[in-house]
């Protein structure tokens, strides 16, 4: 079997574009966050409290920076997903196989982090949303639901993915010794 390289650059080049574009718009996303902590702590705070579940008008600041910073976390380990996502494209554009399976590994990593972040933030922001709550009434919430699972899901299949680039470039230098 033949592999037409000059399609395998084009069309990595094409979704190093579309994963740039994705990355100048999570990056926008945290700098729209950042410069709404400063204008309106208290509106965001009271979004974000209502988007964990636990909406509430009696919000004290440092809980609206608290759940300001699990998003902006939340955000940045996006950025370094879609970011390592880029370099395994990237490095396909220049055929070089061995930084493309360098690159997915670093990416089935992060998708794990991204995972456990997901788990351990939610939980994080429900104790802080209701800690103004009057006793009996606040919460210390874990959820595991689609989101997690379809994490859990790409992990699994970004680490296979990754294991088989290492063949695959393996093999590929091989191919190329022998010819």
């Amino acid at each position: 079997m033949k592999v037409d390289e000059k399609s395998v650059v084009q069309s990595a080049t094409l979704l190093g574009y579309v994963l740039l574009l994705i990355l100048v718009a999570l990056v926008g996303a945290a700098a729209a966050v950042i410069i709404w902590l400063f204008v309106d702590v208290q509106q965001l705070g009271y979004m974000l409290a209502a988007g964990v579940g636990y909406e509430s008008d009696a919000l004290k600041t440092w809980q609206a920076f608290a759940l300001s910073l699990i998003l902006l976390v939340q955000i940045g380990i996006w950025i370094a997903v879609v970011s390592q996502g880029r370099n395994i494209f990237t490095a396909l554009t220049r055929v070089a196989l061995s930084d493309a399976s360098t690159a997915a590994g670093k990416v089935a990593r992060l998708l794990w982090a991204m995972l456990a972040w997901g788990i351990a933030g939610h939980t994080i922001a429900t104790v802080v949303a209701t800690w103004h709550f009057p006793e009996g009434t606040k919460a210390l919430e874990v959820s595991l639901g689609s989101t997690e699972i379809s994490i859990a899901i790409a992990a699994l299949l970004a680490t296979f993915m990754s294991r088989a680039f290492v063949l695959g470039a393996a093999l590929w230098q091989d191919h190329q010794k022998v010819i």
